[in-house]
């Protein structure tokens, strides 16, 4: 027998409850406490669907489907502020454009699962403009770069092969402006849009850091280009179109990188050096040296069903092997290269630790321990737990990686990521930031000024998909 004593205001009463009438109490308090927060979470997953439907509208700002040169490539910064935030900047493109494979791939699965045919097939179509703009003018490129080339399908490709004038064309101009007016410009004294709410996309009259010859790739656009694909090549069915595609762009690519210095540069050249078709070596400044990369771009290979050759097996690979294991335990020298080579082992499933037993050497998978050791410092570990989850679906993931994917979209604003400088911007959400998922987190945070401008809001659309695809919600329009 349990006593509690009850106090209201000056008077007191003893009450006494029988263990069994406490236990009574105590499983319908947690029966209730469970229901208020199933409750909560299901009306935070449902108001992130909506959050996501606002987005997907909003990217129209920043994409135009289409099979025409530039069509279908990312915009990845509108309105950028150092440009006069009135353009459509595509800097770091294949990074971007890795987002958008993986959220048109992602969604793709998520209204085939939920029966929505229809729609399915819509995202189906644009995932296939996307891949089509790749093949025939991001990497079919040579001629743009050298002279007398032919263009080859074979993993060479530039960064982004958008026009200079891409927007004196009045379709693109009328497209990318839809609903806006010359008014909707920035207004420097409320260094807010005319107009228009934080987030909302202004204006545009030009491309910005547009080069009449295009940049060719580096490693990290390769990188996360590759992630992209290993989407499409997950969330699509067995022999579709778009599966096989992304199998050949994906080969191409790591083949490009390992081999390039093979074909392309001096006699004994090191490989995963990259070297251009000219010749010319890829500096390392440039992401032109993949040797520490080059056991996580084999295990990439190898998610896709691409078979290594023998030279793989030869002395250097145990090297290879050596310093990609060795990178899940210390601290990568930047974001960006914690990023890779996270990445990397995110599609191979590909990092492993060795316990010596009696003379002899075992290898455990320490993939989910190296992605959240690399990736917490800058609270990326749940983005790329939900990646590495999607793709290999024979791992668990711990609910406390949901329930903070969830409390970071919850924070994400409504009308879209966007920083326009200090003190306007969504601070301390996480969501000041182009690309979250590779910047660390004051950048994210708004603390520290990244690039200024309104941003395409890929990473909120491609994290919402993988969070419903690992929960098992159906995505409904």
């Amino acid at each position: 027998m349990f006593n509690f004593i009850i106090f209201d205001n000056n008077n007191f009463s003893l009450i006494k409850f029988s263990t069994k009438s406490c236990y009574k109490i105590c499983i319908s308090l947690l029966f209730f406490l469970l229901v208020f927060i199933s409750e909560i979470h299901s009306q935070n997953d449902s108001l992130n669907m909506v959050k996501y439907w606002n987005y997907r509208k909003r990217l129209e700002y920043f994409v135009m489907p289409g099979q025409k040169q530039g069509e279908s490539e990312i915009v990845c910064i509108r309105n950028r502020m150092d440009y006069g935030a009135n353009d459509l900047n595509f800097g770091q493109h294949s990074i971007y454009f890795g987002y958008y494979l993986g959220m048109l791939a992602t969604e793709y699965k998520l209204l085939y699962n939920s029966n929505d045919t229809i729609e399915a097939l819509k995202t189906k179509n644009e995932l296939n403009l996307a891949l089509f703009q790749f093949v025939n003018y991001l990497d079919r490129c040579e001629h743009l770069l050298f002279k007398n080339s032919k263009d080859t399908l074979d993993g060479f490709f530039v960064r982004n092969n958008v026009p200079c004038d891409f927007l004196n064309d009045t379709i693109h101009k009328i497209y990318f402006n839809k609903s806006l007016s010359k008014d909707n410009v920035f207004d420097p004294l409320s260094r807010t849009f005319k107009g228009l709410e934080p987030g909302q996309p202004a204006w545009v009259e030009k491309v910005s850091e547009c080069d009449t010859v295009p940049e060719i790739f580096s490693q990290d656009e390769a990188i996360g280009l590759l992630l992209g694909l290993a989407l499409v090549y997950k969330c699509l069915p067995d022999n579709s179109k778009e599966k096989i595609i992304s199998q050949i762009i994906a080969g191409n690519i790591i083949s490009y990188i390992r081999n390039s210095s093979y074909i392309y540069g001096k006699t004994y050249s090191l490989r995963w050096n990259i070297y251009k078709p000219n010749g010319d070596k890829l500096k390392a400044a440039k992401g032109g040296f993949s040797f520490p990369y080059a056991h996580g771009f084999m295990k990439a290979a190898s998610f896709f069903d691409i078979k290594n050759d023998n030279l793989f097996k030869k002395f250097t690979r145990y090297f290879q092997e050596l310093i990609f294991q060795s990178s899940q335990f210390v601290p990568g020298p930047s974001a960006d290269n914690n990023s890779m080579i996270t990445t990397l082992a995110v599609i191979g499933d590909s990092w492993r630790g060795t316990i010596p037993f009696f003379g002899l050497i075992f290898k455990i998978n320490t993939t989910r321990f190296g992605i959240s050791n690399k990736t917490t410092l800058h609270d990326w570990d749940a983005f790329y737990l939900l990646c590495w989850r999607t793709l290999h679906e024979n791992h668990k993931l711990k609910l406390k990686y949901l329930n903070k994917a969830l409390n970071q979209m919850n924070k994400a604003p409504f009308n879209g990521p966007y920083n326009y400088g200090k003190g306007i911007n969504p601070i301390g959400t996480g969501w000041s930031a182009s690309y979250k998922f590779h910047l660390k987190k004051k950048i994210q945070s708004g603390e520290e000024d990244g690039i200024l401008g309104n941003y395409n809001g890929l990473d909120y659309m491609l994290y919402h998909n993988l969070y419903c695809l690992v929960k098992g919600i159906k995505l409904l329009k």
